[in-house]
């Protein structure tokens, strides 16, 4: 039996692992940052997470559960798109380069670069603190090359309760895309209605399940790391523990594909100014 092993920058993936996340959408990673190497993570990851960077972030740190200017203190899906933007001390952090390493290994065809990253952070008690079922590729503008290897590192530990990732296994291989709507809010002042939005109000997506979808949980532990692509259906469900869950995603494309994001105006900053009629597959 072969066993993952890490040394240094280098973590060796089994063939089982490439062959999973062929088939599958996704593989799951144990041990692939330390609790050392999480340490100095974390401590911006707070820093982010406790809106010390809002002033200059704009839309990039964000409620993902609830619309466009929710108040600070009404988040329950912190998010904070771009960190190393905002404070290039974190830029090319081991999380990355180890990452990097793994991407290598799964993408043989070109060569796969970061192409964004973002800290997620759910508050404690919070069941609306989820991230709604959706396919990364229906946020993302049509390029020929979709390929993509998007990891979640567990900043703290990802359990069931405080709701960890989920997945369809082998939604990536579906022959379409499902269709993405932004995903409608509550009425505040006219509690159990909802609106309709677009993405301008909300930059969350959602889809409608089908008949026949089984949904897999995917509990990790502290600096284990799940890998998914482009197309596979996934999402996760509330925080119902007494703890934060913190997870650190960062996201790897063919370099030309983010040549052409950006040849567009497209940095995944939710304050980026797009024609989103443009994104519709």
């Amino acid at each position: 039996m072969t066993f993952h092993q890490r040394n240094g920058e280098q973590y060796s993936l089994t063939n089982e692992d490439i062959i999973q996340y062929a088939e599958k959408g996704y593989v799951v990673l144990p041990d692939v940052i330390s609790n050392d190497e999480i340490a100095f993570i974390e401590q911006w990851f707070d820093h982010f997470v406790a809106g010390n960077e809002s002033h200059r972030m704009a839309r990039d740190f964000c409620d993902m559960s609830q619309p466009y200017g929710t108040p600070i203190e009404e988040f329950q899906l912190v998010n904070a798109m771009l960190p190393s933007k905002y404070c290039p001390e974190l830029a090319n952090n081991i999380f990355h380069r180890v990452a990097q390493n793994i991407t290598d290994q799964l993408y043989t065809r070109g060569k796969a670069l970061l192409d964004y990253e973002q800290f997620l952070a759910k508050k404690p008690n919070k069941s609306g603190a989820e991230f709604a079922m959706h396919q990364d590729l229906g946020y993302w503008p049509k390029t020929a090359n979709t390929w993509t290897a998007t990891f979640s590192l567990a900043i703290t530990p990802s359990t069931l309760e405080n709701g960890c990732l989920q997945v369809i296994s082998g939604s990536n291989k579906e022959p379409e895309l499902r269709k993405h709507v932004p995903k409608p809010y509550r009425n505040i002042d006219n509690i159990g209605k909802t609106n309709a939005v677009s993405r301008d109000d909300s930059h969350l997506l959602v889809i409608h399940n089908e008949t026949g979808d089984k949904i897999q949980h995917l509990p990790v532990t502290r600096g284990s790391v799940t890998v998914h692509d482009e197309r596979i259906i996934h999402g996760s469900s509330g925080n119902l523990s007494d703890d934060w869950r913190k997870t650190y995603v960062m996201a790897f494309r063919d370099s030309e594909t983010i040549k052409q994001e950006r040849g567009a105006g497209f940095t995944h900053s939710h304050n980026d100014k797009v024609n989103w009629n443009e994104f519709i597959r």
